[in-house]
């Protein structure tokens, strides 16, 4: 453990010092939810427990079973005739790893998916292209599942996206536990744009876009923004969009202290509580990870990882438990804020009675 540690010490100092070099891959987080006894589990009588299904899970998990999804598609051919084409998808893990120790419990490996794939392969002898089927074409993506959060990650490829990550990590718990129903869910981005400004040592972009309200909700609006409104209402302007950007390569990245970026990041944020602005933001954080956030309310929790070091087991871990240690202070964060403001109102109760 301390050689790997020391390891992804040394390489993430390399990697702020040459991170320009370096492609990142995206890592997506998911909840696992166990769906289908969710009544029994908050029922104090049985001894079901999210934690006991974890625990199965943990055992079961191998790289024998598999879940194949078929998808039927019906269509009319150039002669006029109903054609049926059944589309296979065949999800299985692979090379799977248990971790178990006093402070942690996960298991990675790879997801992988198979599918027949119609292409062309040249005939050397005969010197023409002929048409063939690869019925076992694959594709994969590593994976840790933390049995202690419930969450998974993993990063995304072309033509193996987050949702058929989930759809077939879905179907694959479904197969090792079968009186129990699964459900994968990707996890929204929980932080606030001032949230993510912490985070970040520098900003290399931002794109910022406001959409002015409507006549009946403006008077929400008046007081904060009645000269900016006027702008957009006398330039006729439905839309108003700031793009502002610095060179990657800059050290020092955008001063975000001064007056048009703090102006820019004010008003959209405001804009954004009532639905009226989104914004993208690009930088690096203070660890040296490169972070894209948008604002969008169902963009996904992500965070990167360098494309080079993405298959190595023991890096993609350290990535990873960065990656859920900071939505889970983000988690405890609010849930804190919750209790609080509970007690709040009791208290108001209280005193009113």
């Amino acid at each position: 453990m301390l050689y790997r540690i020391t390891t992804f010490g040394v390489f993430c100092i390399f990697l702020k010092l040459f991170g320009g070099i370096f492609f990142m891959a995206l890592l997506y987080y998911s909840k696992v939810n166990v769906n289908s006894h969710i009544h029994d589990i908050d029922n104090d009588n049985n001894n079901i427990t999210i934690e006991s299904i974890m625990d199965r899970l943990y055992i079961a998990l191998d790289d024998k079973k598999e879940f194949i999804k078929t998808e039927e598609n019906t269509f009319t051919d150039d002669n006029g005739e109903l054609k049926t084409v059944i589309k296979k998808e065949i999800y299985n893990f692979s090379q799977v790893e248990k971790i178990e120790t006093e402070n942690e419990k996960y298991v990675t490996g790879w997801l992988v998916k198979r599918s027949p794939v119609f292409a062309e392969e040249f005939d050397i002898d005969k010197r023409v292209s002929k048409k063939v089927v690869r019925e076992n074409d694959s594709i994969s993506t590593m994976f840790y599942f933390d049995l202690e959060s419930e969450i998974v990650s993993f990063y995304s490829r072309l033509k193996f996206g987050h949702n058929q990550f989930n759809e077939g990590f879905e179907g694959l718990l479904d197969l090792y536990i079968q009186e129990i129903g699964f459900k994968v869910i990707l996890i929204k981005n929980p932080f606030s744009l001032k949230e993510i400004m912490n985070m970040l040592q520098k900003v290399n972009k931002i794109e910022a876009s406001i959409i002015p309200p409507n006549a009946v909700n403006r008077e929400a609006l008046k007081n904060l923004f009645e000269k900016e409104n006027k702008q957009l209402e006398l330039g006729n302007i439905t839309k108003k969009t700031i793009f502002l950007e610095t060179h990657k390569k800059n050290e020092r990245g955008m001063n975000i202290d001064s007056p048009l970026i703090r102006e820019t990041l004010e008003v959209s944020e405001a804009y954004m509580e009532f639905g009226y602005s989104s914004i993208e933001l690009e930088g690096v954080t203070k660890n040296g990870n490169r972070y894209k956030y948008i604002s969008d309310k169902d963009s996904p929790y992500q965070t990167d990882i360098p494309d080079a070091v993405k298959e190595d087991r023991n890096n993609l871990i350290d990535y990873v438990q960065e990656g859920i240690k900071r939505l889970l202070a983000k988690f405890t964060i609010e849930k804190l804020k919750a209790k609080d403001i509970v007690k709040s109102e009791k208290h108001t109760e209280n005193k009113e009675e």
